[in-house]
């Protein structure tokens, strides 16, 4: 023991201990990388759009259970392409939200791996056009190659090109971004932006707004009324691709199930937004949902819940939709 300490207190004795020291943390690092990626490595042989799955009529229940949503890690948000055979979600990986994707190819669902511009700072609440042609963040990642990354999260486009992969992700722009945070955004069939923002406006907490996009510009963003916004933090909004109706998440209403819960808000014939409803018990519990979708062709919506206490990804059929529509009018 003497012998090892004399080695290691002299000048070539620390260099070899600080040489073996690297290397033992790096294979502790890959160690713990693989870990992070053990569930990913044993993706089941799946087949079929939408994975071969149907999703539940009478009650949310989490999507591909222990295969995407999985057991001691959060998995939030999610997306299918408009012919179901491409899915997007978000997973952190190392602290990081990073959005991931899995293509059906060849008749056979691939590994999901993050999404090709994903990987290096913050994104996360996506969602996709209603051509599935753009998909919309919020990220911390820089709003230049100049600048630094941000403090705060703003909104962040990325185009598909032809090949069928995603272009570098640009800031949507200082019309829709402001030194508070811009997240969630999501898009109808116009290119009309919805978002939340933490501005301290309105009644109080965070608010959902809208941006017109007009000749391709989007005009300052409208408060939305309190049919939708209330005085605790309202988020995650979700519109429908013909704007019909708007799906978001509200925090410690008086009608509240648990501690966030999903809303809905629907139309009228005159284009007015009718107060929002909770759209009760079949999708909310008294833990959090959050990050609510519907998929490209309108079958099925997708949410976000800690009931099992971290973040899993639930779907339910948009008859429920339906059914809350039928008792709004």
């Amino acid at each position: 023991m003497n012998n090892i300490l004399v080695e290691i207190n002299s000048k070539p004795g620390i260099i070899y201990f600080l040489k073996n020291l690297l290397v033992i943390c790096f294979i502790l690092m890959l160690f713990s990388l693989n870990a992070q990626y053990d569930n990913v490595s044993k993706f089941p042989d799946l087949k079929g759009s939408y994975f071969g799955l149907t999703a539940p009529v009478e009650n949310a229940e989490v999507f591909m259970d222990s295969i995407i949503s999985l057991n001691g890690s959060s998995e939030m948000c999610a997306a299918f392409s408009i012919d179901g055979n491409e899915f997007y979600y978000n997973s952190q990986v190392n602290g990081l939200w990073t959005i991931f994707e899995t293509r059906n190819l060849n008749g056979k669902w691939t590994e999901p791996k993050p999404i090709n511009f994903s990987s290096t700072y913050t994104d996360r609440d996506f969602t996709l056009s209603p051509n599935g042609n753009k998909i919309y963040f919020g990220s911390n990642r820089p709003k230049t190659s100049e600048s630094r990354k941000l403090d705060n999260l703003d909104i962040y486009v990325s185009e598909r090109n032809k090949s069928g992969t995603w272009n570098n992700p640009y800031n949507i722009g200082n019309s829709i971004n402001t030194s508070f945070t811009e997240n969630y955004p999501s898009v109808d069939v116009k290119g009309n932006l919805y978002f939340f923002s933490c501005r301290n406006e309105g009644l109080g907490g965070c608010e959902i707004y809208m941006a017109r996009l007009i000749n391709g510009e989007y005009q300052s963003p409208e408060l939305l009324g309190n049919e939708i916004n209330s005085d605790k933090n309202d988020w995650d909004s979700f519109i429908a691709s013909d704007g019909s109706f708007i799906i978001f998440s509200s925090q410690n209403r008086h009608n509240t199930i648990g501690k966030q819960d999903l809303y809905i808000s629907f139309k009228n014939k005159n284009g007015e937004w009718l107060e929002a409803v909770n759209m009760g018990e079949q999708i909310n519990s008294p833990e959090d949902e959050i990050c609510p979708s519907i998929t490209l062709d309108g079958k099925y919506l997708f949410f976000t819940s800690r009931r099992r206490g971290d973040a899993d990804i639930y779907w339910i059929d948009t008859k429920i939709i339906e059914e809350l529509r039928s008792n709004s009018f």
